[in-house]
């Protein structure tokens, strides 16, 4: 845990106004104000999509949450004076990070989404780099702002990559089962 400090001090001693302000917007866009925006695209371009998001990211939330609760990590800014929180107060517990997952349930979703409308190697090449990159900054906030060990951040990644895949896995089952019995009322056959 000692070096996971040494990289928030390490961050944080590049500490300026612009960096504040800057990686707590990042922050809010792997929170709620992401889920919204995703949500919203979502609505309006694949609903089946959007249910299918909404249903992975509440069990990978409801997860991080019950994790909390069990591990009871406090804080980086709460276990040592050489971190400061910067931005809203947090008094919940760190371990998961709910930033990283949400983050990267957001990732997920949107690449897979537009990896059904962009088939070319370096499209999708550059879909998944701009989802890491988001991811990855989004977790840089969390660290520079004081809220989250490493660990924190990559126990949530993994939480919500385990359910987005099992409930992508799920809906493309569902799906098929679906396209199976419509062939089959089509044939005649029951």
């Amino acid at each position: 845990m000692d070096f996971e400090i040494k990289i928030i001090e390490f961050l944080q001693s590049g500490k300026s106004p612009f960096f504040d302000i800057s990686f707590q917007v990042i922050s809010q866009l792997g929170a709620i104000c992401g889920v919204v925006f995703l949500c919203l695209i979502l609505l309006f371009l694949d609903r089946k999509l959007c249910f299918w998001y909404l249903f992975s990211y509440g069990f990978a939330g409801l997860t991080t949450r019950i994790i909390k609760g069990l591990v009871r990590r406090p804080r980086p800014f709460v276990v040592s004076e050489t971190i400061t929180t910067i931005g809203d107060a947090v008094t919940d517990f760190s371990f998961p990070s709910g930033h990283a997952t949400c983050a990267t349930a957001i990732a997920i979703f949107l690449c897979y989404f537009l990896f059904k409308k962009y088939k070319t190697k370096w499209s999708r090449f550059f879909i998944v780099l701009c989802g890491a990159v988001y991811v990855g900054l989004v977790c840089l906030s969390r660290m520079y702002l004081g809220k989250h060990y490493l660990t924190d951040l990559l126990a949530g990644i993994i939480v919500s990559a385990v359910f987005c895949t099992l409930g992508i896995l799920f809906m493309n089952y569902v799906r098929k089962k679906k396209e199976f019995y419509k062939g089959e009322n089509k044939n005649g056959n029951q």
